[in-house]
């Protein structure tokens, strides 16, 4: 899959292993990738350097996947999460799916459709930093703001536009 620019992700679990393993694979692929072991650490990683994507486990300690992105959703509505899981089921996944989880995905996942859902997730909500100066990007390019709240409201009304 070729992409424009490196988009930025960050990726939360609370296995070390798995968080490792799953680094390697998306840096391999040709993201950047920034990976933490719980969600308020997400959150102050969000603060800090806003990726393009969170790829999060849906059970951990303290915060858990859900609880992660509802504080995503209401800071940074325009931020797409994915959540990956062992214990999902189908109405857990049409739940988080209908309050605006972009993806999720049971584990062990399939390594082609987790970067098929990213890649996905990043045309449809804007794609990297890098790319919103790019093709595809015409509509808005007289459209200038370093605000991340104004970077939602583009992403979004790109979304009705092509939804």
């Amino acid at each position: 899959m070729a992409r424009q620019g490196k988009a930025s992700l960050l990726l939360v679990d609370d296995d070390p292993d798995l968080l490792r393993l799953l680094a390697i694979r998306l840096k391999a692929n040709g993201y950047g990738v920034t990976a933490v072991e719980s969600g308020q650490r997400a959150l102050a990683s969000i603060a800090a350097s806003r990726p393009d994507l969170v790829l999060t486990d849906l059970r951990m300690d303290g915060m858990d996947g859900m609880a992660l992105f509802q504080e995503i959703q209401a800071s940074y509505p325009g931020l797409p999460v994915i959540i990956l899981t062992a214990h999902g089921t189908i109405p857990d996944a049409v739940a988080a799916t209908k309050r605006g989880v972009f993806g999720y995905l049971t584990k062990p996942y399939d390594a082609e459709e987790l970067l098929y859902q990213i890649q996905r997730a990043l045309t449809l909500h804007g794609g990297s930093a890098s790319q919103k100066a790019g093709v595809g990007q015409l509509w808005r390019e007289d459209i200038v703001t370093r605000s991340s709240l104004m970077e939602d409201l583009l992403a979004k009304a790109q979304r009705v536009a092509a939804g």
